[in-house]
């Protein structure tokens, strides 16, 4: 995708230096190819998928029965920020389709402004979902104190406040560039290369190794409590060991669960691409050497691999949701699948979701007509 790279974070921006330009780096540039064009057709199949899935979550978090707590209104946040997030990547994905709306004044400070602003949201919503997740377990008398949905609110609108703050750059440091022949592309201002290269590592800081540390020492905590739980369990007999069973089993153990698993596959998408970016930068901070600076053949390969695995972690939500959040399936059924009577087959028989009289409730049940009938 000409005209714009991947920062830190895996963002959509154009940079001051390019660690694999062909100048510096055009012994690789054949080796690229084949992984590059990989990418090229997957990304926006990814985008459309996550933009959809997203979308649907969304509605689910902020229904009647969700937005009453806290961790909804956080994942609700996450994907009204991944949806933005994948919206601005497949804008650039259209350049490579011939549709270059990407290298139009206006748009190009837009579509960055709009990646470092969602690219930011998401990460730091996930470490909110896992601070929120180690309060509940390590900390359960605390829950009612700190996961309220009034502190959702507050912590979501200080973010917003704070990444406008922070990344407002794009809008006035970018700008449409005319080449020789005539082309034109989204690209800094050169004025601006000393500034542009203090935000790209502030942000790696900001966006990538405080709040990936936070996640993986939080992870770590819920997990030896959980463990230390698990082996006191194991040590109980009779009623309080079936009491303990219950607890295990109860409404407040499987928001936990869920929360767990959406910090557990945002890591394991995420930190590949992170690594092979921390290990960029440091080899552009610490050589001068084009031929230690340039990236192997297999590092150029490994790191197209993982670009998709991070853009994977913006869209497969709505699976880790469907999967692991019993609620929030329950909830995802009713909005999207029971509002309408429905006909399932099922051997011989039919699975009919038939309305009630009041329209508010459905229920499902075999029956050998081929109507819905009113109950």
């Amino acid at each position: 995708m000409s005209g714009y790279s991947e920062t830190s974070q895996g963002n959509i921006s154009v940079s001051s230096h390019n660690l694999t330009s062909p100048s510096i780096c055009a012994e690789v540039d054949d080796a690229t190819k084949v992984a590059a064009r990989i990418q090229r057709n997957i990304t926006p199949i990814i985008c459309i998928l996550g933009i959809i899935g997203n979308t649907l979550a969304t509605i689910v978090f902020l229904s009647k029965s969700q937005r009453k707590t806290s961790c909804s209104l956080y994942l609700a946040a996450r994907s009204i920020s991944d949806t933005g997030f994948l919206t601005t990547l497949f804008i650039v994905c259209l350049t490579d389709l011939g549709i270059n709306i990407f290298n139009v004044d206006g748009i190009c400070q837009v579509v960055i402004f709009l990646t470092y602003i969602c690219g930011f949201l998401s990460v730091w919503f996930v470490v909110m979902v896992t601070v929120e997740n180690y309060i509940r377990i390590c900390h359960p008398f605390k829950v009612n104190q700190h996961c309220t949905v009034k502190t959702a609110k507050i912590v979501i609108a200080g973010f917003v406040f704070v990444s406008l703050l922070l990344y407002n750059f794009p809008l006035w440091t970018t700008g449409i560039h005319v080449g020789p022949d005539g082309s034109k592309m989204c690209a800094r201002h050169s004025v601006y290369d000393k500034i542009n290269q203090i935000v790209t590592y502030s942000d790696t800081v900001i966006t990538l190794i405080v709040p990936i540390l936070m996640i993986i020492c939080l992870m770590i905590a819920i997990t030896c409590s959980i463990l230390e739980f698990l082996h006191r369990q194991t040590r109980l007999k009779g009623k309080r060991q079936n009491s303990n069973d219950r607890r295990h089993s109860s409404p407040q153990s499987k928001v936990t669960r869920l929360l767990f698993s959406v910090s557990f596959v945002f890591i394991t998408l995420t930190l590949p691409s992170h690594v092979i970016r921390i290990q960029m930068t440091l080899k552009y901070l610490y050589f001068s050497s084009a031929s230690i600076i340039c990236p192997t053949m297999a590092e150029l390969a490994i790191q197209k691999v993982f670009l998709i695995l991070y853009y994977l972690s913006f869209s497969v939500n709505i699976l880790v949701y469907l999967s692991f959040g019993q609620k929030f399936r329950k909830n995802f059924i009713e909005i999207f699948l029971s509002n309408c009577c429905c006909r399932f087959k099922y051997g011989h028989q039919e699975l009919v979701t038939i309305p009630n009289s009041d329209m508010k409730k459905t229920k499902c049940t075999f029956v050998q007509t081929d109507r819905c009938t009113e109950v």
